[in-house]
């Protein structure tokens, strides 16, 4: 009786072998995905977010369609109050920015709005709430920043630092919002005082540069597209 001599399989991969082609497409995917977002198209850079929110949370959206919507609703606020040269708005693929400078929003020494601001913040407010509140997407977050110039407030009896300056004002701003129907779970106001300015304060021989200084006192508004993934 011959012995059958017993073929070896010669198609039988070892087994790290499955798990380093896993190692190899994940990485692959990993660099496309950074590939990806490193294109400047605010368009694709929403498509991964979305992608990546709704893997994260469980949650579908649909479009990014409202910030464009709201971002054109913003800019018309801003062209009939006739206040352009004060207020800039701009989309980007995280949300919207909106910065508005010092001087349009308070009087010296000052963290309350003024008054013929007052009704800018309230529609400011309502298109928010009108849009995002009443779409299929709710993960929006608002960020309000107070930013100062590099001087200290000292002709300001009120305010001891540009930290407490800059946190009234942007608490200010908050307060505004929040009367004109913004919820409070969806706004928080942040004290960023001079750490984060636009422009240089000063020259290289450390000299003051006034209009530099002007532009650095300022509130930004972030109206950010996901909160957090819950």
């Amino acid at each position: 009786m011959k012995k059958q001599i017993k073929k070896e399989d010669k198609d039988v991969v070892p087994g790290y072998m499955a798990t380093y082609g896993d190692m190899v497409t994940l990485l692959m995917a990993f660099f496309v995905l950074l590939y990806a977002m490193s294109d400047p198209d605010p368009g694709k850079f929403e498509e991964i977010a979305a992608a990546m929110y709704e893997e994260m949370s469980g949650e579908e959206l649909d479009t990014f369609t409202e910030f464009n919507e709201l971002t054109e609703n913003l800019q018309e606020i801003i062209d009939e109050k006739e206040i352009s040269d004060n207020v800039e708005i701009e989309l980007t693929p995280s949300g919207i920015e909106i910065k508005m400078e010092g001087k349009a929003l308070f009087a010296p020494c000052s963290a309350e709005v003024l008054s013929d601001m007052e009704p800018v913040i309230s529609s400011i407010s309502n298109v928010i709430t009108e849009l995002l509140d009443n779409s299929d997407y709710k993960g929006y977050m608002i960020e309000v920043e107070g930013h100062t110039d590099n001087l200290p407030p000292t002709p300001c009896p009120n305010f001891e630092t540009n930290w407490d300056l800059s946190a009234y004002r942007a608490t200010g701003v908050v307060e505004q919002l929040l009367a004109s129907g913004i919820q409070k779970e969806k706004i928080k106001a942040i004290a960023m005082a001079d750490s984060d300015p636009l422009v240089p304060n000063t020259d290289e021989n450390g000299i003051s540069i006034p209009e530099n200084q002007a532009k650095n006192r300022r509130v930004e508004i972030f109206i950010n597209k996901f909160n957090n993934f819950k």
